[in-house]
């Protein structure tokens, strides 16, 4: 069984990350390529922070009780990249002139725009029940102050 503090620091770096936090001296050696446009550079540089985590959670057996929340992380970063390259497969469509490609690209964007949110309520919603099942579970994930903002009830 993974240690839950190990997990946490895992599971809390790879939210971040998602969620557009990178370490600072990550975000600072971060170039665009010569003739790199800005939606390729964004969503390169996002999957390359975000695939090692991905990696690394999914050769990270998740603590007991966690095996939900563990799922939906995985498939909030999977979503996450897809809903990128979406993004920029739209944008580079609409100026190319292909305008019926960038529509059809744009909505898949929006589809997986639309899921990423499900799937971050579904995740909290979990890391929660996995809480009121284990009192004490986000505490040693070191997560109990973030999702409680810091006042120790349930949003």
């Amino acid at each position: 069984m993974t240690d839950p503090a190990a997990y946490g620091d895992l599971f809390r770096q790879a939210y971040a990350t998602l969620h557009g936090g990178l370490d600072e001296g990550v975000a600072m050696g971060l170039q665009r390529r010569p003739d790199e446009p800005l939606e390729e550079f964004l969503a390169r540089t996002r999957r390359e922070a975000l695939l090692p985590l991905l990696h690394d959670l999914q050769a990270t057996p998740p603590p007991a009780g966690l095996e939900e929340a563990h799922r939906l992380l995985l498939a909030a970063i999977e979503c996450a990249m897809e809903a990128d390259a979406a993004l920029a497969a739209q944008v580079r469509a609409y100026g190319c002139g292909d305008y019926q490609t960038s529509l059809e690209h744009s909505q898949r964007a929006a589809d997986l725009a639309r899921r990423a949110v499900e799937l971050d309520r579904a995740l909290i919603a979990a890391l929660w029940r996995a809480e009121e099942a284990a009192p004490g579970t986000l505490a040693s994930l070191g997560i109990a102050q973030v999702l409680s903002g810091g006042a120790g009830h349930r949003p």
